[in-house]
């Protein structure tokens, strides 16, 4: 319909209301259609195989555009957030947008309602940074052990090699879209013993538990789509480390993805993150 509306305009008898251009990409020459297109919604199809590719994923990276994907497949190519990830409900003539996967408490996401009946003893972070140092400080006192998968694919690849064991993984949900279904799925498997966290990112816990708290920060995380610039930003993980960074700068937070600050893994500060994401003896 779009496609009609791009042609003919009101002739085409589609009624089109919306504050950005909108675009539908054909399969010939969406390279050009892109590189024409700025400040827009884009819609693509199912079906439109140019998606897969990197030459898409790096058209995308940098855009200021919005892209709005019929797709089926998983696209690890691009970072895009769990929470906007949607399936098509219809009843009738009329058709609404539900979220694919249903959240849970502590910022988990599962296709069961039930918990997991058994203390962890591994915890696994996508994260080989300061995610993972933050973790890996906390339960230096535990019998937990502590994992690095250091990316989203290394994490489901050891997630899927490991699913007999009790572990508790976190990723940052903002980029983890891609490989959300295979690892709800593992997760479900494996309900009584694997449970898999996705908060935004780590950043956002941070900002979230209000161990890092200021007036643009609050209304950053009340409204983030008011204050994300695709065209800075690749995901909303990489908006919230900026966010984080840049409030932080000059101050005894001062966050570096590198090396995080001792500050936020004292114990009061601690004790604010993990009340976000506590499940059982990860607390």
């Amino acid at each position: 319909m779009i496609v009609d509306y791009m042609r003919e305009g009101n002739q085409s008898g589609v009624s089109l209301q919306c504050e950005r251009p909108c675009v539908a990409l054909a399969d010939h020459d969406w390279q050009y259609q892109l590189s024409k297109t700025s400040n827009s919604i884009v819609f693509i199809d199912e079906g439109r195989k140019f998606v897969e590719s990197e030459d898409f994923a790096r058209a995308v990276r940098g855009s200021s555009n919005y892209y709005v994907l019929f797709t089926r497949t998983d696209l690890p190519n691009l970072p895009f957030s769990i929470k906007e990830i949607y399936k098509i409900k219809t009843s009738g003539k009329h058709h609404t947008f539900e979220p694919l996967y249903p959240q849970r408490r502590g910022c988990r996401f599962s296709f069961s309602p039930s918990d997991p009946m058994h203390d962890f003893d591994i915890l696994i972070v996508e994260d080989s940074k300061s995610g993972y140092q933050f973790f890996e400080t906390r339960f230096s006192d535990s019998d937990l052990v502590c994992e690095t998968g250091k990316n989203n694919s290394g994490l489901l690849k050891w997630l899927d090699a490991n699913a007999d064991k009790r572990v508790f993984a976190i990723a940052d949900g903002a980029a983890f879209g891609a490989y959300a279904q295979k690892a709800l799925r593992l997760q479900d498997e494996h309900r009584s013993s694997m449970a898999i966290c996705l908060p935004e990112s780590f950043e956002w816990l941070l900002m979230a538990s209000g161990v890092v708290r200021n007036d643009v920060i609050k209304k950053a995380l009340e409204d983030p789509s008011s204050f994300v610039d695709s065209s800075e930003h690749e995901s909303w993980e990489q908006f919230f480390c900026s966010l984080l960074k840049r409030e932080t700068a000059g101050t005894s937070f001062a966050y570096q993805k590198n090396k995080l600050a001792n500050v936020y893994v004292n114990a009061e500060n601690a004790d604010k993150v993990m009340a976000l994401i506590a499940c059982r003896n990860i607390n």
